[in-house]
């Protein structure tokens, strides 16, 4: 008859049983396949992802820049901006005013570019603005870019992304 230490010894043994190398192999091998494949799709859902945010964030600025004018009656730009090397859009009385203090800014990312109609986009008191059309891209990757249309009655509108137009596909960053 077993003892009842036997018992417990079995039922230890079999308490710590555990996963076998080719098991754990195979599980490796699973997971190193799934990441192979997920990881250019996540590469660029976070690369459409940042040149939406930088759109929403233009446009943004070009919003805020409007009205402000119109809240403070008075002529307001936004101004593109290089400074060693980096691109950038602040809102300012004039562009060309290195000592003036901007009221909002946003810094472009060094892998995003924007490129612009014109380097200063005017607002005035009665929200009326220039003309513009600035694009948003990630390089030369135009599918996934953005176009910001401003028209002299100040609207701002975005088209989907990689149009330009009503029905115009856009077929380079600019």
């Amino acid at each position: 008859m077993p003892s009842p230490s036997d018992n417990h010894l079995s039922a230890c043994l079999r308490a710590q049983r555990g996963f076998t190398l080719i098991e754990l192999m195979i599980v490796v091998t699973l997971l190193g396949v799934f990441a192979a494949i997920a990881v250019p799709s996540f590469t660029e859902l976070i690369n459409k992802s940042r040149t939406q945010s930088l759109n929403n964030e233009l446009i943004s600025l070009l919003q805020y820049t409007r009205s402000t004018a119109v809240e403070q009656r008075t002529f307001l730009k936004a101004c593109k901006e290089t400074n060693n090397g980096r691109d950038s859009w602040s809102v300012k009385r004039k562009c060309d005013d290195s000592n003036e203090d901007p009221l909002r800014k946003l810094d472009i990312p060094e892998t995003l570019k924007v490129t612009a109609s014109i380097d200063a986009i005017s607002f005035r008191y009665n929200g009326t603005g220039t003309t513009a059309q600035l694009v948003t891209c990630k390089s030369d990757d135009f599918a996934n870019g953005f176009t910001i249309d401003v028209n002299s009655s100040g609207n701002i509108r975005t088209w989907p992304r990689g149009q330009k137009g009503t029905s115009t596909n856009m077929t380079e960053c600019k």
